[in-house]
């Protein structure tokens, strides 16, 4: 049997096993659970070789647009369920009174959220023949496209897009210098529904498409050797920044019992332990103490002992030394609370004042809450929201722009729009609430997306979960382990020149490279006798 007749036999057995919704059903839900293998921490891209061809098929053998839209909404709910399962862990911590809302977490925002996948289905099917080459580039760029969209609706939740399964291949992700993480999912879609294709198209399609998606890749991996040959790291000198990782249990954060014990560990961890300070250094190197995500209450900056004791920690180093703390900030004007990020001299004086301004739903607030006649819902107090993305100067003249937990899971939306880019992203976070779980893994992957589409260095500190610095081409600089206690002195690589425009506006071409792809398939389709309808 030569290679034309076995593929020809191959794609008659995938018809007939696809062609009754009953199988290709269940083995898109199947599917979609698998790929969540693909995310952090186990990286398993290899997978995407057989889900993503799964869907391709399913979607091309499905009769009719109820049954197309059912298996992206079936892929879709696997995905996300299996992938996101962890954010009910947070409702779970001793104490909480909202446990009654874990089942919404387990499976209702997976729900809601594979809906993006099955639209992205049913549209592609409206426009595209999945036996063309023009179906095969159609489908990574419409689904790519509702992936940008579940990025941006409803204020967005772009976590665990397929892009980022390329985290432990550096090479890969330099390609993110010139798009970000929604061109790399557009081309991760691409290599990995090649096999599909293959079982439906000619041969010689199917073999146009494979040196494509072969020369595609290798394009994309020499020129990630070639930058990073070309650009080695370099550091800021004079400059010492401390990682601070106290691992305290979420259980017990908020404990009044326990709140001068955590302050005081803060202190020790922050300390200078060196018993020789050279006075020939005090002018010549810098500290910056870096403290988690809340790590500091209000009634600390209000207490003139605390402060004491903190001024006392930040003189204990030889040379002028700063910390960038967490802030549960109390407005007493409004009797509101702040999710904020501020930064401490050696005086005691507070400075660098940022807000929290992309509040986590359901979690820092509650939409609508107004109009939920619940008495849980009505005695929830949320965090006030912040003006946006802002960027600060320390005494160094070193500009940075800081962002609280889940706003560095946002591409493109990390520094602001206007003046100098910052020299390093400054991400304070609390993973504590996810326990031992993929969470904490996927967050971090997300930072260092953020730091190599833009070219900054992203310096993270987590109250439990993964800290360290992420370098501008994706390397992880003294990472500390999940559920450890940790302090890191590390050196701030510099970041590479890329315009403030670029790193804002980066999915602008993506999006006009998707509209033209659409219109391709649209338009052979329209071409296509006989015209058929799924």
């Amino acid at each position: 049997m030569n290679d034309a007749s076995l593929l020809q036999t191959m794609q008659t057995k995938t018809a007939c096993f696809l062609s009754r919704a009953s199988r290709s059903l269940p083995l898109c839900f199947l599917a979609g659970g698998l790929s969540a293998l693909a995310m952090a921490p186990l990286n398993a891209a290899w997978v995407l070789l057989f889900t993503l061809p799964t869907l391709y098929l399913s979607l091309h053998f499905s009769k009719s647009g109820l049954s197309v839209f059912a298996a992206g909404w079936l892929f879709g709910f696997g995905y996300f369920v299996f992938g996101l399962y962890w954010i009910g862990n947070a409702l779970l911590v001793e104490g909480n009174a909202y446990k009654w809302a874990w089942p919404l977490a387990v499976c209702g925002l997976p729900a809601l959220l594979a809906f993006f996948t099955a639209a992205g289905t049913w549209l592609l099917r409206r426009i595209a023949e999945l036996d063309h080459i023009s179906g095969w580039l159609a489908f990574a760029a419409i689904l790519t496209l509702f992936e940008w969209l579940r990025g941006h609706l409803f204020t967005g939740f772009p976590w665990n897009l397929f892009g980022y399964t390329w985290s432990d291949t550096l090479p890969i992700l330099q390609i993110l210098h010139l798009s970000d993480v929604y061109g790399l999912t557009l081309l991760t879609l691409l290599w990995f529904s090649i096999p599909g294709f293959i079982l439906l198209a000619p041969q010689k399609r199917g073999q146009v498409v494979l040196i494509l998606g072969l020369a595609s890749f290798a394009a994309c991996y020499t020129y990630g050797l070639s930058w990073l040959k070309t650009h080695p790291l370099t550091y800021h000198e004079n400059l010492t920044i401390r990682i601070v990782q106290p691992n305290i249990d979420q259980a017990e954060k908020w404990n009044s019992d326990a709140m001068n014990r955590h302050f005081d560990k803060h202190l020790n961890l922050s300390r200078n332990a060196a018993e020789v300070q050279n006075p020939g250094d005090q002018n010549k190197t810098s500290h910056y103490i870096i403290w988690p995500e809340t790590a500091l209450s209000y009634r600390y900056v209000n207490d003139p002992s605390a402060m004491a004791a903190l001024r006392e920690m930040l003189n204990s180093y030889p040379g002028p030394t700063y910390l960038f703390t967490g802030l549960l900030s109390y407005d007493p004007q409004t009797r509101g609370y702040k999710n904020a990020l501020v930064m401490i001299d050696q005086n005691g004086t507070l400075s660098n004042t940022y807000t929290k301004h992309h509040l986590v739903p359901f979690g820092e607030y509650i939409p609508f809450q107004n109009w939920i006649p619940l008495e849980p819902v009505a005695r929830f107090n949320g965090f006030q929201k912040g003006a946006g993305p802002q960027s600060f100067a320390t005494p160094q003249n070193l500009h940075y722009s800081p962002l609280i937990c889940y706003e560095i899971i946002f591409p493109g939306k990390t520094i602001p729009k206007n003046g100098p880019a910052p020299d390093f992203i400054l991400n304070v976070t609390n993973d504590a609430w996810y326990g031992i779980s993929p969470g904490p893994y996927q967050h971090f992957v997300q930072a260092q997306f953020r730091a190599v589409e833009s070219g900054i260095p992203v310096i993270r500190a987590a109250n439990t979960g993964f800290s360290g610095i992420l370098a501008p081409n994706g390397e992880k600089i003294g990472t500390s382990r999940l559920y450890t206690e940790n302090t890191s002195d590390l050196h701030l690589p510099q970041s590479y020149p890329i315009s403030v425009w670029g790193i804002n506006h980066r999915s602008l071409p993506l999006l006009i490279l998707i509209a033209a792809i659409s219109a391709l398939a649209l338009g052979q389709k329209m071409r296509a006798k006989p015209h058929k309808k799924p």
